[in-house]
């Protein structure tokens, strides 16, 4: 039988109701990172200006309005060539959803579908957010006005069984209420550029159902999109860990989260597309289950999502070249990149190998990887 375990008990998880918005506005304002923040994305706007504007906000939506969207609108404008969208006609505004994406930056991927939603006058969606993430009140404060909730992470073996069952009530109590809410298919992003749900993640959704799993999973109307960058967020700093965990001398330091949240909001990323999937359907779910409401359920849910995601993926011209040079062909040659941009991609790939103390033929190889995965993994659910 499944533990019974209320979201509303730990209230400290949850986004801020609107009641409780101006009073953290007051703490925001008042804290000298929202001056940092402000400066970087606003800087033709005096900080006091900003601030007094913000201690007139009273709601969440309004904070992602005057202050959330116009931001992200600057990051992008500052980082990005392009911002593209799709598939929004797969959101029915009847019923809440679970949004589930490929997750390629710490704070973007799922930053990238409020403003998305936001652009289009549509309702904005809970952001999850790891509670290992959230290093100071200030973050906390500023997600919990932003929708967040917090997913505690860390703790004994009971601890995280405790957590999961928190997690999965109060995702199917938003979807419930006709409200939608947006998890990662997986804890971490990707590093090796192979998208990949995890089966954990979907058993974790079915814990606050009823015995009958299928129909559990299909109560949360899952949505999955796939967001995709031209030029991969954070990708020399994931090939330098992918290449240390080889070696076995990889070691989180301390401050390494907010390093990589700050250069994947800076770092150049080219053009970047969302693209939102169909959702999964009841009769699809069913399927699946053949008879067997287990594993082989939650493994071919997982699935489902990871062709939904390979499908939608946008492929740019660096994952073109990336296939081609790891695999010695010319396939994309000439249909995909033109000679000029096969040479400026690899010159960008060798920069970033520069300063490198280690083999950098092979982080080279750890970086080709990276922009050719989504290349196999498409062609694989198109075979």
């Amino acid at each position: 039988m499944n533990e019974i375990v209320d979201a509303e008990e730990r209230p400290d998880l949850l986004p801020f109701e609107d009641a409780a918005v101006p009073a953290a506005m007051k703490r925001l304002v008042a804290d000298p990172l929202l001056g940092d923040m402000a400066r970087f994305a606003f800087p033709e706007i005096p900080v006091a200006d900003i601030k007094e504007q913000l201690l007139h906000v009273a709601s969440a939506d309004e904070f992602q309005e005057v202050f959330v969207r116009p931001m992200l609108e600057r990051i992008l404008k500052k980082s990005c060539s392009s911002f593209t969208m799709g598939g929004l006609e797969h959101i029915d505004l009847s019923c809440g959803h679970l949004f589930m994406s490929d997750h390629r930056d710490i704070v973007l991927d799922g930053s990238l579908l409020q403003l998305a939603l936001l652009r289009c006058d549509l309702p904005t969606s809970e952001i999850t957010f790891g509670s290992n993430l959230i290093s100071s009140p200030f973050v906390e404060d500023f997600g919990k006005c932003n929708k967040m909730y917090k997913i505690l992470r860390g703790g004994s073996a009971r601890d995280l069984v405790r957590n999961s069952h928190i997690l999965s009530e109060h995702i199917r109590r938003v979807v419930r209420d006709g409200r939608s809410i947006w998890i990662s298919q997986r804890d971490g992003r990707t590093k090796d550029g192979n998208d990949h749900t995890d089966q954990g993640l979907i058993k974790m959704l079915t814990l606050s159902g009823g015995e009958d799993v299928a129909a559990s999973l299909s109560e949360l109307h899952i949505v999955p999109f796939a967001i995709s960058y031209e030029y991969e967020s954070c990708d020399a700093l994931k090939a330098r860990e992918l290449y240390m965990r080889r070696r076995g001398d990889y070691r989180k330091a301390p401050g390494e989260d907010l390093r990589s949240i700050i250069t994947g909001v800076k770092q150049f990323k080219g053009a970047i597309h969302l693209e939102i999937c169909p959702p999964l359907r009841p009769e699809e779910i069913r399927r699946l289950s053949a008879g067997d409401e287990g594993n082989e359920l939650l493994r071919g849910v997982a699935s489902l999502i990871d062709r939904r995601i390979y499908e939608a993926y946008r492929l740019f011209p660096t994952n073109y070249i990336a296939y081609d040079r790891k695999f010695g062909t010319a396939r994309y040659a000439g249909v995909e990149y033109a000679p000029e941009q096969y040479r400026a991609f690899g010159d960008y790939l060798e920069q970033c190998t520069e300063g490198f103390d280690g083999d950098r033929e092979e982080l080279f190889g750890i970086l080709l990887d990276i922009y050719a995965t989504p290349v196999e993994n498409k062609l694989a659910v198109e075979a």
